[in-house]
Order: C-alpha cells, then sequence, then structure tokens
C-alpha cells in the first residue's frame, strides 16, 4: 500500500507534559483511490468514475478496511502520542434517512459518518481515545474499518479519502523557528489565508479546492516564546470582509479590539515571530499590504514580490512596511 506524507513533518505546538516542556511533532498520511486494495483493501472511490454504481459505492455486505503503516514515519526520539485524529470522507451517508456508517479504529468504535444530506459529499472528523493511542505507540499501526450501513436498511455510501494524523510528543530541544506558516490563495475571494494548522490546511487543500488554491510555507516561525526575542502574532477575522488580520503590535491589537469588534473578531495567538528592531541576523522581514480596494492586507517575505506590488499595483496595494521577522 502506498502512503504518502503531507508534507512530511508537520506544524510544531508546545505541550506541557510530566510538568516539562515538550514539543508535540504532528505527522500525517493522506489514503485515496491510489491506494486501493483487493478484497477487504480500501475502495476509496478514483476521479472519473460514477459514484452510484459499485464496486465503490458499497453495501451492509460489503465493509472494509483500511490500513496506516506509522513503523517508518515515527519521529527517532519521540516518547509517546499526546493525540491523534482521524478524518474519513463520504459520499451519500444518509443518517437522516437511518442509514449508520460505523468507522472503527483497531477494533474500537469511533463512532458514525456524519450525514451528507443526500447525495453530497463531507468529512468526518474523529478524535482517537486513549485505548486507541496506547495501542498506536505500541503497534505503530492503525487499522481502520467501516461498518457499511451498519442497521441493514438497504443504503450504500462511497469514501473519497482518508487522512491520519498523530501528534507525538518529543524532548524540548534549542528554540528553533520550526512552525510552518502556510499560504493560500483564494480567487473567490480575492485574498490570501494563512495558517500554522496542519489540520486547517489540510482541510482546505482536500475539501475546498475550488476555493483556496495552497501556495507552499510562506516561512518559518516559533510555536511559543520559547527565545526572549520573539513576540506573539495575532489573528482576527472578519465576516464583513471575507479576511484575516494578523498583527504582532500589542498596542494594535488592542485598539482592534476596543474599537473595531463590530467588523473584527479576535482570535487569539497565531504564532510567534520577532518584531522589529528585536530580530536576529538569521531572520529576514516579512511585509505588510493593505488594500482600500479589497479590504484586506497581504503578507510576504519576498522583496521580489514586496517590489513588483509596489511598482505595478500602487492604486490596489498600499505598503505599510514590516510587519515582523521570521525565518525563509
Amino acid at each position: 500500500m502506498k502512503e504518502r506524507m503531507l508534507l512530511g513533518l508537520a506544524a510544531c505546538l508546545v505541550l506541557l507534559v510530566g510538568g516539562a516542556h515538550a514539543e508535540i511533532v504532528t505527522v500525517s498520511w493522506y489514503l485515496d483511490y491510489n491506494d486501493n486494495g483487493i478484497g477487504m483493501e480500501p475502495l476509496f472511490i478514483p476521479p472519473g468514475v460514477i459514484l452510484d454504481h459499485s464496486p465503490y459505492y458499497a453495501a451492509a455486505p460489503e465493509d472494509w478496511g483500511w490500513r496506516f503503516d506509522l513503523a517508518d514515519r515515527v519521529p527517532p526520539d519521540a516518547t509517546g502520542v499526546a493525540s491523534a485524529s482521524l478524518w474519513v470522507n463520504a459520499w451519500d451517508s444518509d443518517v437522516s434517512e437511518g442509514q449508520i456508517d460505523l468507522i472503527y479504529a483497531d477494533g474500537v468504535e469511533l463512532g458514525a459518518l456524519w450525514d451528507t444530506y443526500g447525495r453530497y459529499w463531507r468529512t468526518t472528523f474523529f478524535e482517537l481515545p486513549t485505548e486507541v493511542l496506547d495501542a498506536l505507540w505500541a503497534d505503530e499501526e492503525l487499522y481502520c474499518f467501516i461498518d457499511v450501513d451498519s442497521d441493514n436498511t438497504g443504503h450504500r455510501v462511497t469514501l473519497g479519502y482518508s487522512v491520519l494524523f498523530v501528534d507525538y510528543i518529543v524532548p524540548d530541544g534549542d528554540p528553533q523557528p520550526n512552525l510552518t506558516v502556510h499560504r493560500f490563495w483564494s480567487p473567490v475571494l480575492s485574498g490570501h489565508f494563512y495558517t500554522t494548522d496542519e489540520r486547517e490546511r489540510a482541510r482546505l487543500v482536500y475539501d475546498y479546492p475550488a476555493i483556496w488554491t495552497y501556495e507552499g510555507p510562506a516561512y518559518q516561525a516559533f510555536p511559543d516564546d520559547r527565545s526572549s526575542s520573539v513576540a506573539p502574532v495575532y489573528r482576527f477575522w472578519s465576516g464583513q470582509n471575507s479576511a484575516h488580520f494578523y498583527t504582532i503590535d500589542e498596542a494594535e491589537k488592542n485598539h482592534i479590539i476596543a474599537n473595531y469588534d463590530y467588523v473584527w473578531t479576535f482570535e487569539g495567538v497565531a504564532f510567534y515571530a520577532h518584531p522589529e528592531g528585536e530580530q536576529p541576523t538569521s531572520a529576514s522581514p516579512v511585509y505588510r499590504f493593505w488594500s482600500d480596494v479589497l479590504s484586506r492586507h497581504f503578507y510576504t517575505m519576498s522583496e521580489a514580490e514586496r517590489d513588483y506590488l509596489i511598482d505595478n499595483y500602487p492604486i490596489i496595494w498600499t505598503y505599510e512596511g514590516i510587519a515582523w521577522y521570521a525565518y525563509p
């Protein structure tokens, strides 16, 4: 079975484990029709086939499973598993009509696929319980199984893909900018989106490709204040503008919360970076633009991209200077 890692080792967060700092390394795997096998192996639906026909459109007697092999993926210095989650993308799981498609992990029932409310696609998210996490750490594998139409009511379902996220605990090392800030572009919203959340990144990549185009890692930042010269970068969301806003300026953050809460909703700390004037020589500036036309900000570490906007689109984009310092 072929298994493809999503961007290798993903975002690193910080967790207090046993009273000391430990780092969480999130590793993810994506399985789809490329991993289909024979018999009880996966039957994820290939692109272009008719959705409501066999063999991929499975009924009650056609239960099957799929396997994630973790043996070669565990971080070498990991000391355990902090958490893990399983995503299952399904089409035509009509819970409202009595169809219950149960998902199991290592023999433990996780629950039923969510209602797709007709012949539509929807992704169900399961957080793996402690007993499965223990087995995952001990066996270095996870076997998943779907009991199709468990009540045998005559319904069928098909699956598009499955993703496994495993959060491994590793010892806290020297302060490193090991948090990837991912960048997306939306031709629909005419704006960019940035996230350090590997699950959020995967959700946009696999469930919203028509809206969000993944442009890759933008830069590296810090997951916490482990370095004395970093400060939190805050994130806001505006439903009015359909855009996010990021700032490292504490005064600016407080001003927006106090005066523009009807426009911008405060979402907390996104990541940590160096404020201007406190950056080491190894860090590079992240530049910030504002558009009155689009009512949104844009951030880039690329000097070429910065200069191109300044020279060619001054009517659309106003250069506001350096937002913070991060790492290529």
